[in-house]
């Protein structure tokens, strides 16, 4: 009789496991359905959008083919007229004698320091911010003088260099803070004051705008 009844409560439990499941994916199924219809994509995103990609955000095939990693081709249908001057770019370190930087930064692949919704650490950039340090380490620390008692992750945290215009520095920055002292106790980016004439922001059509009205 024990065994009798212990296998009559296995069945029941067993249909209210399978019914949980099959709800489980039936609510699965339609909250995805929702999203695509109510055009919330953002949901799917696995983590945060760097602030120059917030605009699009909602528009995966803006940057994403599919599953695959996105390109230097996609990111270059934005941006190539901004680096056509980039000293630090990818011809650069095609040239053999640059070579064994490549083992230190990935500097040929956009992603391997812009990848999107992973942790930023500002400027869409997700690597430590003492990146630079990979290659100017020696040159930085040791041989500047004017650089004596700097961080090695303020390079451009601070505001100085950007690493697509490395042989310049950001004077407009310096002169607007000729008031602060050498070495601030925490390095950190000013605040940014957007000034607008609208008061209300305009609803993008991101169809229209970014995937020419295809879905």
């Amino acid at each position: 009789m024990k065994r009798r009844s212990s296998r009559n409560s296995f069945w029941p439990s067993k249909l209210k496991l399978k019914s949980v499941i099959v709800l489980a994916l039936v609510m699965l199924l339609v909250s995805v359905s929702a999203a695509f219809a109510l055009e919330q994509k953002q949901i799917f995103l696995p983590g945060e959008t760097s602030e120059g990609h917030h605009l699009f955000e909602a528009s995966c095939a803006s940057c994403h083919e599919g599953f695959k990693q996105v390109s230097n081709e996609t990111c270059n249908r934005c941006h190539e007229a901004e680096l056509e001057n980039d000293l630090h770019g990818a011809k650069k370190f095609l040239d053999p004698r640059w070579a064994e930087f490549r083992d230190k930064v990935d500097v040929l692949t956009c992603t391997a320091c812009h990848n999107e919704h992973v942790h930023m650490f500002g400027r869409g950039v997700h690597l430590q911010p003492d990146l630079c340090m990979a290659c100017h380490e020696e040159l930085t620390l040791t041989q500047l003088k004017s650089h004596e008692g700097f961080a090695p992750d303020g390079c451009w945290t601070a505001g100085c260099h950007n690493y697509h215009e490395h042989d310049t520095i950001s004077t407009g920055f310096l002169r607007q803070n000729l008031d602060q002292p050498a070495m601030l106790p925490v390095q950190q980016l000013p605040e940014r004051v957007v000034e607008t004439e609208l008061e209300t922001a305009p609803q993008p059509n991101l169809q229209k705008e970014f995937l020419g009205g295809k879905s």
